[in-house]
């Protein structure tokens, strides 16, 4: 079980369609998702969209259903805004309610260093097993994701580049950054 928490606007719902992707048709596991509402409207309609034509379900009531579990299943939950420590809160109370899972935050690495520096702090009191950075093809800097690693003590778990639902998404490797820094130098 796999849970992405995110600032609003961040491409966590786009990172979720892709795992999806590739947890389905790469690696042919079964997936579910639950699109929750939270302190606000769950709005990511694309998602719905792309689970029925993956064939995988989409709920949207936090009921779990009995039978057998998927190989992979997510939560989704809307994004907050990670200046409001009341809505942050309130993802955190959420995040006890639901089944244990896996914790991604979600970032957008296009975004100043400072505001990614502030962004993972606000989310400092959720469970966060790692960070997922998105719009990686909109960024030159990379060398920025190590303040973000040295600065949060998160590691980075995940790279996505594009909107594209197919497109990038990858486990993130060091050398990946070594590599784009001396190119981008």
């Amino acid at each position: 079980m796999h849970v992405c928490v995110a600032p609003c606007g961040s491409g966590k719902s786009t990172v979720l369609c892709k795992w999806l992707t590739q947890a389905k048709l790469l690696a042919g596991h079964s997936a579910c998702v639950w699109r929750l509402d939270g302190g606000t409207a769950n709005t990511a309609e694309q998602l719905s969209v792309y689970g029925e034509i993956l064939g995988v379900p989409v709920h949207r009531t936090s009921t779990f259903e009995d039978g057998p579990p998927p190989d992979i299943a997510f939560i989704d939950l809307p994004g907050v805004d990670w200046q409001d420590p009341v809505a942050v809160r309130e993802l955190a109370r959420r995040l006890t309610e639901s089944p244990p899972a896996q914790v991604h935050l979600v970032l957008n690495a296009a975004y100043d260093s400072a505001i990614l520096q502030a962004q993972a702090q606000a989310f400092r009191s959720l469970p966060v097993q790692d960070i997922v950075l998105t719009h990686l093809d909109e960024e030159q800097r990379w060398g920025k994701v190590w303040n973000l690693v040295l600065g949060t003590n998160y590691g980075v778990g995940w790279w996505s580049a594009g909107e594209n639902m197919a497109g990038s998404l990858s486990l993130a490797a060091a050398s990946v950054v070594s590599t784009a820094g001396r190119a981008n130098g």
